[in-house]
């Protein structure tokens, strides 16, 4: 009964011991070099870039006019509080 017993006891002591490591640094297993990934976009060319602005040709549609308010004198100018 003892050498069974014993024989238990040392099964789970080594297979706790072995749980406890392995789980301790989960990335120990993982390769340890990383691959540089190349920008998937770099690559591509900006649609926008041979587009002209199309209201560069065009007048400032009040470039000509004047202030309508300009002329009329304030309200409140001669008024107290």
């Amino acid at each position: 009964m003892k050498v069974k017993y014993l024989t238990t006891m040392a099964t789970v002591s080594l297979l706790s011991l072995g749980l406890a490591v392995g789980c301790a640094n989960p990335c120990a297993a993982q390769d340890k070099e990383k691959t540089e990934q190349a920008d998937p976009c770099a690559a591509k060319e900006d649609p926008c870039a041979a587009k002209e602005d199309p209201c560069a040709a065009k007048e400032d549609p009040c470039a000509g006019k004047t202030d309508p308010c300009a002329a009329k004198e304030d309200p409140c100018a001669g008024k107290s509080e």
